[in-house]
């Protein structure tokens, strides 16, 4: 199986699935496979796949198929300037939460050495982003999850910013003291039907 081949009847098979963006998540998968860049697949097109990379794309595409996040299946997904790690976990960062984290630099672009709360932090993308970004800023990021928390902390790791991220195990705002010059939170989405 070729590239070319790999990108063409995977797309057709996603598809099939009713998956979303069947041709960005092949592209990723198989770049992911081989080890290079999503452009560097269109440079070798006729690029002819080890029996070992085509057992491993199957694989991840198989799991796709079942509607497994694509960002699951990489064991990392952008954030803004962050590349961060994610699993089931945690929830996928959504482009959507980074405008949530373009409002928070806003306000706190006046501030020289602003605390922040980040209240749910999941994989800490928003917290990691406001620290990255806001050369000055500190944050306190909570969650209720011991396993949220140990993906946040590799995060944190990752992202060197060990000595202006605070983790906190606790519901809410238990166990942190303020005063914060910003609070924000990104809670998991709740239909309806789950409220009570």
């Amino acid at each position: 199986m070729t590239v070319h081949d790999a990108l063409r009847d995977s797309a057709a098979e996603l598809k099939a699935a009713s998956c979303p963006s069947p041709r960005v998540d092949v592209e990723l998968l198989l770049a992911h496979t081989l080890g290079v860049s999503r452009t560097e697949l269109f440079a070798e097109p006729e690029r002819t796949l080890t029996p070992e990379e085509e057992e491993r794309f199957s694989a991840f595409l198989a799991r796709r198929a079942r509607r497994e996040p694509t960002a699951y299946i990489l064991g990392e997904w952008g954030f803004r300037r962050l590349t961060l790690a994610v699993d089931s976990r945690v929830l996928v960062p959504r482009p959507e939460t980074e405008i949530v984290v373009e409002r928070c630099l806003v306000h706190l672009e006046d501030s020289p050495s602003p605390l922040a709360l980040d209240i749910g932090t999941g994989s800490g993308a928003i917290a990691l982003a406001i620290a990255d970004e806001h050369p000055g800023a500190r944050v306190v990021a909570t969650d209720i999850s011991v396993e949220a928390l140990t993906l946040a902390a590799e995060n944190r790791r990752r992202t060197g910013l060990e000595d202006r991220v605070e983790l906190v195990l606790g519901n809410l705002v238990a166990g942190v003291r303020g005063p914060f010059d910003l609070v924000v939170s990104n809670p998991p989405y709740v239909h309806a039907e789950e409220f009570d």
